[in-house]
């Protein structure tokens, strides 16, 4: 469960992998930074936290942010599933 409750946020997982749209860009973002990456077509933002890594894809209509905690493997697959909606939706 995600407190509080939001329509734009969504949880999943144990420990949880969290989702959430329309955040704000995150400071520290450049187009040209190390830390982005594009993954089909969306561009992701990565931070690196000591329990969770933060990828936001910066979009211009909305950007979506997704947290994962760093005992997940292959956080990648996570980008590519969710990258084709996010296409689809946010432009």
């Amino acid at each position: 469960m995600v407190t509080p409750a939001s329509s734009l946020t969504h949880a999943w997982g144990d420990p949880p992998i969290v989702l959430r749209c329309g955040v704000p860009t995150p400071s520290g973002y450049s187009p040209t930074s190390v830390q982005t990456a594009d993954v089909d077509g969306v561009r992701w933002f990565q931070q690196v936290g000591p329990t969770a890594v933060r990828w936001t894809a910066v979009r211009h209509g909305a950007n979506v942010e997704l947290v994962v905690p760093t005992s997940y493997d292959a956080q990648g697959g996570l980008l590519v599933e969710l990258g084709a909606a996010i296409r689809a939706s946010i432009s």
